[in-house]
């Protein structure tokens, strides 16, 4: 699973969350204790490889120092990638511990978001001070990284105010500014969606001809995957996996039918559609060409 996937992830977590919020529905205790190790899992691999790629560029040989590059970089790519789906996850999990919804998840997710932005710093350091690293591939990743930030501010403007917000965005100050301008009359679910969906529409286009389609950790970024959608409740979807909305989600909880039919529900029910999208831009992106552009 290419980390694409997972940026992609982070706007599908957004859509579902007002849903979340208005009904109080908590992920439980075993999905955040999942993704937390899954994160740590793939920090930990991060790590490894970034610390073997360090001392490697350090010795002697112009050639042997431009295959390090080239092997380590899709390693680069990923970590800056996946950031957005980890500020969102902590985010959203700040949400739900200052609303009072879930107080055990918000460290969990802020613990893996703070390995992220370790293995973020250590990325950024070797772009910069990295011996032998290609002028274009140094550009190329600096652009990717102002295009992922603005993805990540754009996601959580979507979602409502938070204190220290800085731990999770890049400009506070904007992101607070587009949350006042989204609680509109028309409601801020609807902007979420539509928000969310132009969100992922335009980074897709930013970085499509300029991401090296290698993946550094497919099977740990599928792992992790599956790990955030169980972070969503059944009654967040309706039965083909779409989010539902903050007040239709009101509005089965509140209908007799729901009630009833409550107690046959699974999240993995839910999910289960949205494992098939995954799926099936994880063969998208093994295969640009098959993409479209409209």
């Amino acid at each position: 699973m290419h980390a694409v996937e997972l940026a992609d992830l982070a706007s599908t977590l957004v859509r579902a969350a007002p849903a979340q919020y208005a009904l109080r529905l908590s992920p439980g205790r075993q999905a955040p204790e999942d993704y937390w190790l899954a994160a740590r899992y793939r920090h930990e691999n991060w790590m490894h490889d970034l610390s073997l790629h360090r001392d490697a560029i350090s010795r002697p040989g112009i050639s042997r120092r431009t295959r390090q590059w080239q092997e380590i970089l899709p390693i680069l790519q990923e970590i800056l990638l996946s950031e957005p789906l980890s500020r969102v996850v902590g985010y959203h999990a700040e949400v739900l511990d200052e609303l009072g919804i879930d107080h055990d998840f918000a460290p969990l997710a802020n613990s893996s978001l703070a390995a992220h932005v370790e293995a973020r710093n250590r990325c950024l350091h070797l772009i910069v001070f990295g011996q032998g690293l290609p002028v274009e591939s140094a550009v190329s990743l600096n652009r990717l990284r102002r295009t992922l930030e603005c993805f990540t501010d754009n996601l959580l403007s979507c979602l409502p105010p938070v204190d220290y917000c800085g731990l999770y965005c890049f400009d506070p100050s904007q992101v607070a500014d587009r949350q006042i301008e989204f609680t509109t009359p028309i409601g801020r679910s609807t902007w979420t969606t539509l928000q969310t969906l132009c969100s992922a529409d335009e980074l897709w286009h930013s970085i499509r001809h300029g991401v090296d389609w290698r993946s550094g950790s497919p099977r740990l970024n599928y792992q992790l995957s599956q790990h955030v959608l169980r972070l969503n409740s059944a009654q967040s979807f309706d039965s083909f996996g779409v989010p539902h909305s903050a007040a239709f989600s009101q509005f089965l909880h509140n209908s007799p039918e729901s009630t009833a039919m409550g107690s046959q529900s699974h999240p993995l029910f839910a999910i289960a559609p949205l494992s098939a999208e995954i799926s099936q831009r994880h063969r998208d992106t093994a295969n640009p060409r098959r993409r479209h552009d409209f």
